[in-house]
């Protein structure tokens, strides 16, 4: 498996990727009429277009300190995703987040989450961030596990607004990168 920076013509990739992905592992983890409106209203079409516009500016804005990576199979062919950036609660600018991390899931458990984590924290700790944070739904208990398995400890609970519903949310936090990328 490779991993690479994520490239503009991705972007339909991305779509899939995230939206079969992230049907899949929220499915029975919040309340279903806000999972069926997911499933009616957010598209693969319609995400690739949100990542387009990213990569766009990503691909414009030199000051933007993001960093979006695939995991692939083979050339051309995208099976997992993360996203870091300034995690914009930390007025000091020291603090990245991984806002989505997200593996197909035919491809789970072969190594992808862990190799994706690892390559973000690198890369994050190279824009001059030392410590990361991630949110993930406090029901989505196979998340929680891999984060705490790659040393993330629980720093909050606090609510993700999905639609108009709060739900529960644990966020895991690293203190210190270069603890997180020790963890090989």
């Amino acid at each position: 498996m490779e991993v690479r920076s994520a490239l503009l013509e991705d972007a339909p990739a991305l779509g899939r990727v995230i939206v079969e992905a992230w049907l899949s592992a929220h499915r029975g983890q919040m309340p279903e009429e806000a999972w069926r409106k997911r499933v009616e209203e957010w598209t693969p079409e319609v995400s690739a277009e949100g990542w387009a516009r990213l990569l766009s500016e990503m691909a414009t804005d030199d000051q933007l300190r993001t960093v979006l990576l695939v995991a692939e199979e083979g050339p051309g062919e995208p099976v997992a995703l993360v996203l870091g950036t300034t995690d914009e609660s930390d007025a000091s600018g020291a603090t990245a987040q991984v806002i989505a991390l997200y593996v197909l899931p035919s491809h789970q458990r072969h190594g992808a989450g862990r190799l994706l984590l690892h390559t973000v924290a690198a890369q994050l700790r190279s824009l001059g961030f030392t410590a990361l944070r991630i949110g993930v739904l406090t029901s989505n208990l196979p998340a929680r596990e891999f984060y705490e398995a790659m040393g993330g400890r629980e720093v909050e609970q606090r609510t993700f607004d999905e639609e108009g519903l709060l739900l529960p949310e644990t966020v895991y936090a690293w203190p210190d990168l270069t603890a997180l990328l020790r963890r090989e």
